[in-house]
């Protein structure tokens, strides 16, 4: 049993295992006694790229089966090992995606997109100083993504009109932003 706050984890068990998710039940009781149960999934931690070349940023169009839609996001993936040097999966994922490796990588921001269902931590970095090269795409949706450069004023403005909504996408670019004022 551990402790988190007022909370006392009581149990977990898994209930099913995916590619590399895991979906768990755990049983919590908080500090007045009351015992609540929770769906959660667990995940190995991610990372995502901002891609600035000079006033563009570079995006990925890509189909994500959650949603049933191709969305416009940067590039971005999960870590494949445990203990894996996030910078260098981003870096992996920069190449991967959009065949480009950077001069220079930062890290930008930490986020936990859904943090009321799962564990996952992206990692968010900005690459600039881009070199391209031969695109190295890994599965299926990759294979049929496309990427494009679009000036950073017009990636904000979109966000304001409610067209890019992929939310490492957003944090990346509003840190971004937020960082050039």
């Amino acid at each position: 049993m551990s402790s988190e706050g007022e909370f006392e984890v009581v149990s977990s068990r898994t209930l099913a295992e995916g590619v590399f998710l895991r979906f768990e039940e755990v049983v919590l009781r908080s500090s007045a006694g009351e015992e609540v149960k929770r769906d959660v999934i667990r995940h190995p931690g991610g990372v995502a790229v901002l891609p600035i070349d000079g006033d563009d940023v570079w995006l990925i169009r890509q189909h994500r089966v959650a949603l049933g839609r191709d969305i416009d996001e940067i590039p971005a993936g999960k870590l494949d090992q445990d203990g894996e040097d996030v910078a260098d999966a981003a870096r992996r994922e920069l190449l991967e995606e959009l065949g480009a490796t950077a001069r220079r990588l930062e890290h930008l921001a930490t986020m936990a997109p859904s943090p009321g269902y799962t564990d996952e931590v992206i990692e968010i970095y900005v690459a600039e100083g881009l070199d391209f090269g031969e695109r190295a795409p890994q599965g299926a949706e990759e294979h049929g993504s496309t990427f494009y450069a679009l000036p950073i004023a017009e990636a904000l403005d979109r966000i304001s009109r409610g067209e890019l909504t992929d939310a490492k996408t957003l944090v990346a670019l509003l840190e971004w932003n937020r960082r050039q004022a």
